[in-house]
């Protein structure tokens, strides 16, 4: 253990994923040992005199890609605490966007999540006694902390490859002409074995949903080595004054979250339609995905607004009436989050983690099932009262979900880990 009986913990991520909460949950704890990362604006890194001139400029200069770099940053965390790997995350960055195949994808996030995971176990400096590490690119971390004596705490932030990728088909045959299926199925089996792997040498596994953690359970995952942890998001970012809708002008419909069919925006698409007579606007954000044909049918009914950095994203929600949310498969949406606070009420899936309330904050539909997704929008397009009340539980319940309340709920989770008692 670390000062004061404290695990002192190793977090090794790629990306910005959850803007850096799980490393500073563990800072405000006591309990964060290093920090590693690959590409990263932040106190610690060697771009960090750059972007602090670049962040200057006026947002109308800065293309997407560099607001979004300058957005990887945690100012709260010290610059002793973090190891970037900036070249790395730029070759990353530069491989991934030549990917366009699928499988091309996976093969990238692969050697990219094992040579990051190589430049972690080179220092060998850091005191510490247990690593926090991520689906997709934790398998040779588990093993180099198991071989130190560490414990190893895996965040499983998606649903297991197996459940995936079998509803990835699906949909792909359903929609045949919106995307491709070109992902052999073999690749897919070496991915769920070393997803398999990974479960069998973490300590515990840590994810944000029940629909996350009932496809653990059916893989054959004990329910005694899950840790069920929601995430949260800074709410404050988005809590604002807003003018409610009162039906003298069309309901805005807000979709967030990359243009796919694993998202269920074709569920969407199919909705709308069955709407004709009620008057409704539409925006999609994110990256596009579908084909050139489904963008175009797309477009007869939405304006795509690509992909936006997350500081960008509270025009959105300030723009929008409603945030509808119909994913066949998603880990935790943090949009939902991110909508509440905003004062959205949010029509979603069960697949879509447990943070809205049927009939409180929103409505949950099935999946698939662009009837009961039309017939919920239709009650709000009736009742401009009723979207009135639910956007006032909708930031009530963001309350529930904020960063503060989920770094320390994932402290505490930690903390009170029986194996923390014998490291």
């Amino acid at each position: 253990m670390g000062e004061n009986n404290v695990p002192q913990i190793v977090v090794a991520q790629l990306g910005a994923r959850r803007h850096y909460a799980v490393p500073m949950a563990f800072y405000r704890a006591g309990m964060l040992a290093r920090f590693y990362t690959d590409t990263y604006a932040g106190a610690g890194s060697a771009l960090h005199p750059v972007t602090k001139v670049l962040s200057l400029l006026p947002r109308a200069w800065k293309p997407a890609g560099l607001q979004r770099m300058l957005c990887r940053r945690e100012d709260s965390l010290p610059a002793d605490m973090v190891a970037s790997f900036n070249f790395l995350g730029f070759r990353y960055f530069l491989d991934l966007a030549r990917a366009k195949e699928a499988a091309s994808r996976i093969a990238v996030d692969k050697k990219y999540g094992d040579l990051f995971s190589l430049l972690v176990l080179q220092h060998r400096d850091i005191r510490a006694n247990c690593i926090y590490t991520f689906h997709g690119a934790a398998l040779p971390l588990l093993q180099g902390a198991k071989a130190r004596g560490w414990l190893g705490l895996y965040d499983q932030f998606s649903a297991p490859t197996a459940i995936m990728y079998e509803i990835y088909r699906e949909e792909y045959a359903r929609w045949s002409g919106w995307e491709r299926w070109d992902i052999d199925s073999n690749l897919i089996l070496g991915m769920a074995d070393r997803e398999q792997a990974c479960w069998d040498i973490a300590d515990y596994i840590f994810c944000a949903s029940e629909f996350v953690q009932k496809g653990l359970m059916a893989q054959g995952v004990s329910s005694s080595k899950i840790k069920l942890v929601p995430y949260g998001v800074d709410f404050t970012m988005y809590d604002a004054d807003r003018p409610l809708w009162d039906g003298s002008r069309p309901l805005r419909l807000l979709f967030v979250g990359t243009i796919t069919v694993r998202k269920g925006v074709q569920y969407l698409y199919e909705a709308v339609k069955q709407l004709q007579q009620h008057r409704v606007e539409v925006r999609l954000v994110g990256k596009v995905m579908v084909s050139p044909t489904a963008r175009q049918q797309l477009a007869t009914f939405a304006e795509l607004i690509g992909h936006l950095p997350r500081n960008a994203m509270v025009d959105q929600y300030q723009w929008a009436d409603l945030l509808v949310f119909p994913t066949v498969c998603d880990g935790f949406g943090l949009v939902q989050i991110e909508a509440l606070a905003a004062g959205l009420p949010v029509i979603t899936t069960p697949n879509a983690g447990s943070v809205v309330r049927d009939g409180v904050e929103g409505y949950i539909v099935p999946i698939r099932n662009a009837e009961a997704l039309a017939d919920r929008i239709d009650v709000f397009a009736r009742d401009p009262d009723l979207l009135a009340k639910m956007s006032r539980n909708a930031q009530a319940r963001a309350r529930d979900f904020s960063e503060n309340k989920y770094c320390e709920r994932l402290a505490s989770t930690v903390k009170k880990l029986p194996n923390m008692r014998d490291i």
